[in-house]
C-alpha cells in the first residue's frame, strides 16, 4: 500500500492559494496573520506580506486605554497574571509553635525563648578610638569620606611644623591629626557605600 502524495507534490494541483489576503483590493495569498482587535486576539485577518506590514505599523494594542490601565496591565503581565503577596510577612509556616493552642502550657518555655530572641539588639556604639578621632578632628556623625578629607587638609595647613617654625607642640598635634585621620578613614572604608575617592 502506498502513501498518497501531499498536495504540494502532486502534479496539476490547484494553483490558487489556500486563502487570499483580507485587504479589499488584494488578490495575493494571505500567509500572515494579524489579530482583529484587542478583545479578540485569537481571531485573525490574513494578509500578504505588504499588507501585514502596513497593518502592524498602524496597530496599537493600548489605543483608548488610560495610563493607569496600561500600568495595571504591565504589572499583571510581569507576574503572568497570577495573584501575588507581599514578601517578608509572617505566613502560617513561620508561626511555628504559635500556630496552635497550648492550653496546658507545654510550650511556654519555647515561647519565652523565642520572645527573648526577638528583642532588638542595642545599637552598636562606635569603638573608643573612633570617638576620640572624631573629637580630635572636630567632626561628628554622619561622616563621609569627602568631609573627612576636607577637614584633614584644613588642619594640616594650620598645624604643619614648617608653617609654625618647627614648634614641637604643632608637630605633636599633627601626629594626633594623622592618627585620627587614619582611624576614621579605616572605619569609613569598612562601611558599605563609601569609597576612598
Amino acid at each position: 500500500m502506498t502513501k498518497p502524495l501531499r498536495a504540494e507534490y502532486q502534479l496539476g494541483g490547484d494553483p490558487r492559494p489556500e486563502r487570499l489576503c483580507d485587504h479589499p483590493q488584494c488578490d495575493l495569498a494571505g500567509e500572515f496573520r494579524a489579530p482583529k482587535s484587542r478583545e479578540s486576539l485569537r481571531d485573525y485577518f490574513w494578509f500578504c506580506l505588504d499588507h501585514v506590514r502596513l497593518y502592524n505599523a498602524q496597530w496599537n494594542y493600548c489605543e483608548g486605554m488610560d495610563t493607569q490601565t496600561i500600568d495595571d496591565m504591565a504589572w499583571d503581565d510581569a507576574c503572568w497574571q497570577r495573584p501575588t503577596w507581599p514578601m517578608g510577612t509572617k505566613s502560617e509556616y513561620q508561626k511555628g509553635a504559635h500556630a496552635f493552642q497550648d492550653d496546658i502550657g507545654l510550650f511556654d518555655d519555647l515561647h519565652q525563648r523565642k520572645r527573648q530572641g526577638r528583642k532588638k539588639a542595642a545599637p552598636r556604639t562606635p569603638p573608643h578610638p573612633y570617638m576620640e578621632a572624631l573629637e580630635i578632628l572636630d567632626l561628628s556623625e554622619p561622616l563621609t569620606m569627602q568631609q573627612l578629607k576636607i577637614r584633614y587638609k584644613e588642619l594640616v595647613k594650620i598645624h604643619h611644623p614648617d608653617l609654625n617654625g618647627g614648634d614641637d607642640e604643632a608637630e605633636e598635634r599633627l601626629k594626633q591629626i594623622n592618627q585620627a585621620y587614619a582611624v576614621l578613614k579605616k572605619n569609613l572604608m569598612q562601611k558599605p557605600g563609601e569609597s576612598a575617592m
